[in-house]
């Protein structure tokens, strides 16, 4: 069977570019995309200067076009007639529109190919490598080759990496009966796999993985979100499963029992998990303001993990902490906790569904920050202002950032927050300007904060944003756009900051137009998401007079639509820290 051969790709930047350049306060370095993936995220940035990356979007699939349900064929203009699928060659937009299609996050449909879309990856300082730790292969087992998922979200200084990974998934037969008066067997192909995520931990010379202590049905969720100087990992697992996903479980063991099933249980199961997977705060939404705040849920229930790991990765102990509240006698969903980041005083900080003003009924669940220390679940603030909210990270003087949503001018607006777990003091971070929605995703031990907030004040809930940094140390300091503080004929345009380290380097993802030359010859002209690593000198902030039309011609003006949806806001968190949840 001959499977899809995309054509190489020859790429040029638009406007070129040395790979380091001069900036009066930081010099840049852009790092090398691999060839497998089309875009490079950073994640995070330890003191010896390494990074944890993720790859987006893969270059060179084969894709089984035979596989592909009829609807399928039909949205990237296939006929679902086409009688030689084996041999039909894909062009360049039907490739990366299929792609988009088939991954795990978005594509319903289990009939259909799965394929990897995100790969977890490695910057020693030199070379990025990528990690595909669960792809399986060997063509010897009913796994199939590029069918899973791989994350890394953070680093320590002994550059140990933890994150997650999914597992590849597997064909599996499965038969129903028509009712009616001509009954039919019907049989199909559906994917499945052993777990849906799992812990990982890496030295670059071995990894180690973790299951969750909950794996019924879809076999379990567990990730690593952060790592110390002493070992401890932070993430989340699997406890139980979820009141209804009990209720649900029986139904589609009862349906199968009495032969009415038109899906296996795996395949009733998952759908459940996938509907939870992608559903939002309806009990936030108004008439006025349709933002969307995605909930991430999950047919199991969650617990914050602390894990204390040896220096290879073995797990001496782990501690799991509960939600900030029990669940109310009416909510039969999951109630979960999750822990995002860590300090080397064994802090942990991050997020957990709770109920508005303490009202344990379901119409009132949210999620808000929460703080993971000697047993205890805290919260940082329960003011009935914020509807919404996470922690993001925690520096060694336990001082904590992050965003929390409310209500500005009659539009949900993130709003960043910095909290200082010893003094027990609260501030909200004013951002460029009032009603920006700020969203810090790191914090170093000098108290220097970066992230990404809105800088164009307009009545649209979709506004240009970009990538800051901020002293929180300073009296009156204000926040400072990271475009202003590199070169002003650089060519980037820094889309948002998501780590800086105790030597004040910060990693950051851009946002430039390439020309790619597709397989037929055609010009296509694209946003391509890179990584830079900014290195401060002794200089000054620029004010390049020429931003706006950089920002234009960077393509950015439209603000985070398409390509950085997944990256900030919308999801739990960005894609340091959602790819998350």
């Amino acid at each position: 069977m001959k499977k899809l051969t995309l054509g190489m790709l020859s790429a040029a930047v638009a406007s070129s570019f040395l790979s380091t350049a001069q900036a009066d306060v930081f010099t840049f370095q852009k790092l090398e995309t691999p060839e497998q993936v089309r875009h490079l995220f950073p994640t995070d940035i330890n003191d010896n200067r390494h990074l944890t990356v993720i790859g987006q979007i893969p270059n060179d699939l084969d894709i089984d076009l035979t596989r592909l349900q009829a609807s399928t064929l039909a949205s990237i203009g296939i006929s679902p007639d086409e009688e030689d699928l084996e041999n039909y060659s894909l062009s360049y937009a039907q490739y990366y529109a299929l792609v988009q299609i088939l991954r795990d996050g978005v594509s319903p449909q289990l009939r259909n190919p799965r394929v990897s879309f995100y790969f977890a990856g490695y910057f020693d300082g030199q070379t990025t490598s990528l990690n595909q730790f669960f792809n399986d292969t060997d063509p010897e087992t009913p796994e199939l080759e590029n069918t899973s998922d791989h994350f890394f979200y953070a680093l320590n200084n002994n550059n140990a990496r933890v994150g997650w990974g999914t597992a590849p998934y597997r064909y599996e037969s499965f038969s129903y009966t028509t009712s009616g008066d001509d009954p039919e067997t019907i049989t199909y192909e559906g994917a499945e796999r052993d777990f849906t995520r799992q812990a990982i931990w890496s030295d670059g010379s071995q990894t180690k993985t973790y299951a969750a202590p909950e794996q019924a049905y879809l076999g379990g969720e567990s990730a690593m979100m952060d790592i110390n100087d002493q070992n401890i990992a932070v993430g989340f697992a699997s406890t139980a499963l979820s009141p209804s996903a009990v209720e649900v479980a029986a139904q589609c063991e009862t349906a199968i029992e009495e032969e009415t099933a038109v899906r296996s249980v795996y395949g009733c199961m998952w759908q459940r998990w996938f509907t939870l997977r992608n559903s939002t705060a309806t009990n936030l939404q108004s008439y006025y303001d349709r933002t969307t705040i995605a909930t991430n849920q999950s047919i199991y229930d969650m617990q914050a993990a602390v894990w204390q790991l040896d220096q290879g990765g073995e797990v001496i102990d782990v501690t799991y902490y509960p939600p900030l509240m029990e669940r109310g006698e009416e909510d039969e969903a999951d109630l979960s906790s999750y822990a995002y980041a860590v300090n080397n005083n064994g802090i942990a900080v991050g997020q957990s569904w709770t109920y508005y003003e303490g009202t344990a009924e379901p119409n009132r669940r949210i999620k808000m920050p929460a703080i993971f220390h000697d047993g205890q679940t805290l919260p940082i603030t329960e003011d009935p202002d914020y509807l919404w909210g996470s922690a993001t990270d925690i520096n060694d003087e336990n001082e904590v950032v992050g965003f929390l949503i409310r209500s500005i001018q009659g539009v949900q607006r993130y709003v960043g927050f910095k909290y200082d777990i010893d003094t027990d003091t609260f501030m909200e971070l004013e951002g460029f300007f009032n009603g920006s929605s700020t969203y810090p995703t790191a914090i170093n031990n000098s108290g220097v904060i970066v992230g990404s907030a809105e800088i164009e004040a307009s009545l649209s809930t979709q506004r240009r944003r970009v990538g800051f940094s901020f002293e929180s140390a300073v009296e009156n300091a204000r926040f400072t756009n990271l475009n202003d503080l590199v070169d002003c004929d650089a060519n980037l345009f820094i889309a948002t900051a998501d780590g800086i380290n105790n030597n004040g380097v910060i990693t950051a993802a851009t946002i430039n137009e390439e020309e790619l030359v597709d397989g037929e010859g055609e010009t296509q002209t694209e946003q391509i998401a890179k990584t830079v690593i900014l290195d401060p000198t002794s200089g000054e902030a620029n004010q390049c007079s020429v931003i706006e039309d950089r920002v234009e011609r960077q393509g950015a003006a439209t603000g985070f639509g398409g390509l950085l949806t997944m990256l900030l806001i919308g999801g739990l968190i960005t894609v340091r820290r959602w790819l998350k949840v």
